[in-house]
């Protein structure tokens, strides 16, 4: 992985009497050294998704939920960023409306489901629960290790937050939304979960301060802000009104991280994965606009350091990845392959995975983007083992690693 390398002393002295003359603009970024030219020379070959879920309830071989220890959890990590693997971004996610750790902002998910709802909860929840508890009670916190060993082995360190959770169960219930029903946008039967309409100022403001109180939390690279769980935001309005809204938050979160970043002496990571349109058509800028994000100027203004887009839920590998790269030339974009095209098949095969690797190459994506992959452990006596040994094959762009 190829390091940022810090403004030498006269460099940075030339570069700051150069902006005090006048002569050149003044630079943020150099405070804390890191120009912003070299934001895309990291390489990510391959970017892998944690769910933050499943990770936490399954183990290898496991055949369904089980009690989970540290080693399990630092197993996770070596088994996908082990020695020749392209595995180099790992992202962890933390939330789905609910937090998955003790929060101050937000409500810690199952806390707000009734003792007759989790009688009536799914084996695995149960025990995600009882595995959280165990670690939180202990004063351990599994996302902070997953976070650590990733960069101990050398790999940039991502969380991930989905953006409009709308799964809509009762252990995802927020009581933000509980006290505050009319700012849902009604998609899901259980009051007080579902998603919510970032047409109001509130729900922005609460987002935000959960994302903020994230990247506080962990010592993470960065974070990614996943747009496509799920791909809706708004009751109503204009495109230019939501566009608008939306584009106030995510300049609102790269402040933050340029904040927090200095705090910490270096850059930190502002990546985004695009909103599909449900697998009814392929995701493009336009649609990702209509629904309220506009992803190239979010780039043109220089907020984020890379663009993920992806299918929901099935892959059918036909994204149109060239019409990404034309809108947005100056940070990364990524392609992204789902786990599973549907119609009963568990998760795709390992042929299968390189094969839609080789046509997101084809497309000129910077490298892919892996999601869901670790699903295959799901299912009890059905449960498999996911094809690791394909991630030290993937990502390979034209025989070298091209950039924007």
């Amino acid at each position: 992985m190829t390091e940022k390398q810090p403004v030498s002393l006269p460099r940075r002295c030339l570069v700051l009497w150069l902006c005090w003359a006048g002569l050149v603009p003044c630079v943020t970024d150099i405070s804390y050294g890191q120009e912003p030219a070299d934001r895309n020379l990291r390489r990510r070959r391959v970017l892998y998704n944690f769910d933050g879920d499943s990770c936490l309830s399954t183990t290898a071989n496991s055949k369904g939920p089980v009690p989970v220890t540290v080693d399990d959890v630092k197993r996770l990590i070596e088994e996908v960023a082990y020695d020749g693997s392209r595995v180099d971004t790992v992202l962890v996610c933390i939330n789905a409306q609910v937090m998955y750790y003790p929060t101050k902002v937000g409500t810690m998910r199952g806390t707000h489901s009734t003792p007759e709802e989790r009688a009536k909860w799914p084996a695995s929840e149960k025990q995600r629960f009882a595995n959280l508890k165990a670690f939180f009670d202990g004063g351990v916190d599994p996302y902070a290790i997953m976070l650590a060993e990733t960069k101990r082995r050398g790999r940039e360190a991502l969380l991930t937050f989905r953006m409009n959770d709308d799964h809509g169960v009762d252990f995802l219930r927020t009581q933000f939304l509980a006290d505050h029903p009319d700012w849902r946008l009604g998609t899901k039967q259980y009051q007080g979960s579902g998603a919510m309409d970032f047409g109001r100022q509130e729900v922005r403001d609460y987002t935000f301060r959960l994302i903020e109180e994230a990247v506080r939390r962990y010592d993470c690279d960065g974070i990614e802000l996943d747009f496509n769980r799920f791909p809706r935001f708004f009751k109503d309005g204009e495109t230019d009104e939501r566009v608008a809204k939306m584009n106030s938050l995510v300049e609102r979160v790269r402040s933050m991280l340029d904040e927090v970043g200095r705090q910490r002496g270096r850059r930190l990571i502002l990546g985004v994965r695009v909103p599909s349109n449900f697998g009814r058509t392929p995701p493009t800028p336009e649609t990702a606009r209509q629904i309220g994000c506009d992803v190239p100027a979010w780039a043109k203004h220089g907020w984020l350091d890379y663009v993920a887009v992806s299918e929901f839920l099935f892959e059918r590998g036909d994204l149109p990845v060239e019409q990404w790269k034309r809108a947005i030339t100056t940070v990364p974009v990524y392609g992204g392959i789902e786990c599973t095209r549907g119609g009963g098949q568990k998760n795709l095969r390992a042929d299968e995975y390189r094969a839609a690797a080789r046509e997101l190459m084809r497309k000129n994506a910077n490298g892919v983007y892996m999601f869901n992959f670790f699903t295959s452990r799901e299912g009890g006596e059905k449960a498999y083992e996911p094809s690791f040994e394909v991630l030290n094959e993937l990502g390979v762009i034209n025989q070298s690693d091209q950039q924007p």
